[in-house]
């Protein structure tokens, strides 16, 4: 496979409308639209951005949870439904391939949520990519996805996986999406905003994404949520502006910052040029001729995980 041609990408670095899916998803269509007159080709926004990430059950303000977790489930995303449907115009009428956070819930049923990356084309919707475990205290929010949404999607610059947050430390998954051919990866993460200084750690989101692009020699688009004190209010939780809040922005092949954002909402751009993804791989290439199948392989489970399975004559 050749490589595509150059592209510019766009790393969102904003707050959704917390905790309200039709205002966040006008407003992530929005930010599409301005990427997309900011010339670029590929979008990133953050982690569960519609509606809104559940950041109660990172502060002491998890009493409350149950009265906000209702109102998540209330707004979550169905796919499909009239949110995926006004991203996906948003990208097709911006020209771009677009990767969303949302909190997706199935269709018609009542209690499962999932964090879930929702991918869009220049010409429609590509698909979806559910978190296969959930970090720490989010297992008390969303289930976890299966081996039928670990996959890559096809754009014009060239395969296209996403991870969510700590899943990016997943060496297993990182490695299915290399050996499905990735050459460009997403990986978005919420604010550390409600933290406050006891988050300061940007490694926390930059070594994770870096391995990724050193290791698969290819480009990773890291999308962070803006925390905002009006967000930091409502939970009740201190708002420390000297502690480290977000970074986005795009890693080259070499593992380095082609261009990012620090603790400011805004978009990041970066212009890519596949072709870099080959040469690291003359030397390195882990989903190639420097691995051994003989004696190391990754098995994928691509059951689609069900509450009931239907056997008729």
């Amino acid at each position: 496979m050749t490589a595509a041609p150059p592209f510019r990408a766009a790393a969102v670095q904003a707050s959704s409308v917390w905790l309200d899916r039709a205002a966040t998803t006008e407003k992530a269509c929005a930010l599409i639209a301005e990427a997309g007159r900011g010339g670029a080709q590929l979008v990133a926004l953050p982690e569960s951005f519609v509606p809104g990430f559940p950041y109660w059950i990172f502060t002491r303000a998890l009493r409350d949870g149950a009265r906000w977790h209702r109102r998540l489930h209330d707004e979550a995303v169905e796919v499909p439904g009239p949110t995926v449907a006004a991203l996906e115009r948003a990208a097709i009428e911006a020209g771009v391939t677009a990767v969303v956070g949302v909190t997706e819930r199935d269709p018609g049923r009542v209690g499962t949520l999932y964090n879930t990356n929702l991918v869009f084309g220049p010409e429609g919707y590509l698909g979806k990519h559910r978190k296969l475990v959930p970090t720490w205290t989010e297992r008390a929010i969303w289930a976890g996805g299966d081996g039928s949404t670990l996959c890559i999607f096809p754009t014009p610059h060239g395969p296209l996986g996403t991870l969510n947050c700590g899943e990016n430390v997943n060496t297993l998954a990182r490695y299915a999406l290399l050996a499905q051919g990735e050459r460009v990866h997403v990986a978005n993460f919420p604010s550390c905003a409600p933290l406050g200084g006891a988050h300061e750690n940007v490694n926390d989101v930059y070594l994770p994404a870096a391995a990724h692009a050193y290791e698969g020699r290819l480009f990773n688009v890291v999308s962070q949520e803006h925390g905002t004190p009006e967000l930091c209010e409502r939970l009740g939780v201190d708002y420390v502006p000297e502690a480290w809040n977000c970074i986005s922005g795009v890693i080259g092949p070499d593992g380095d910052w082609i261009a990012s954002l620090r603790d400011e909402p805004g978009i990041v751009y970066a212009d890519c040029d596949p072709s870099e993804t080959v040469d690291g791989r003359l030397f390195h290439d882990v989903a190639g001729h420097y691995n051994r199948f003989d004696v190391l392989r990754l098995t994928i489970d691509r059951r689609v995980l069900a509450p009931f399975h239907e056997v008729s004559d």
